[in-house]
């Protein structure tokens, strides 16, 4: 008794071990289709976004250039009406991704913030600096340290 009773067993056994093998195969199967059907999909419309991309004309227009008013001092002779203040501030704009750290990013933040000299950079304390980088205080020190360096 004891000897049939351990047949039925492993035969049930075996028979409920093979039908979850044949489950789980089915079911890894189906899923794997689905996410290579999800993966083409997102390979198409990577592919008509760059299409798109690549159609579209392109702008070559050249920035204007810069023009900075340069006037000479009124002498004596000058009619009043005619005489008009020294501008004294020429100061071009710095490249200010020369300084390392400081990229296009943090280059436009700055000229936002209307500094885009380096000498104002070396102004800023470390904290004014990580406020309007918008960065923690301890990269500012390091960029006003290669700003020093520049």
């Amino acid at each position: 008794m004891r000897k049939g009773i351990s047949l039925t067993f492993f035969f049930g056994l075996l028979i409920g071990g093979m039908a979850a093998l044949i489950i789980w195969y089915y079911q890894k199967s189906t899923s794997a289709e689905e996410g290579a059907l999800a993966l083409l999909d997102r390979l198409a419309d990577v592919d008509r976004r760059w299409r798109q991309t690549r159609e579209q004309p392109t702008s070559t227009a050249t920035p204007a250039p810069l023009r900075i008013p340069i006037q000479t001092p009124a002498t004596d002779e000058t009619p009043a009406f005619l005489r008009r203040p020294v501008i004294t501030d020429t100061a071009v704009p710095d490249d200010l991704t020369r300084v390392n750290g400081i990229g296009a990013v943090f280059a436009a933040r700055l000229q936002a913030q209307g500094i885009d000299t380096i000498a104002k950079v070396k102004a800023l304390s470390a904290t004014q600096l990580a406020e309007v980088l918008q960065t923690t205080p301890a990269r500012a020190e390091n960029i006003l340290a290669a700003a020093q360096a520049v």
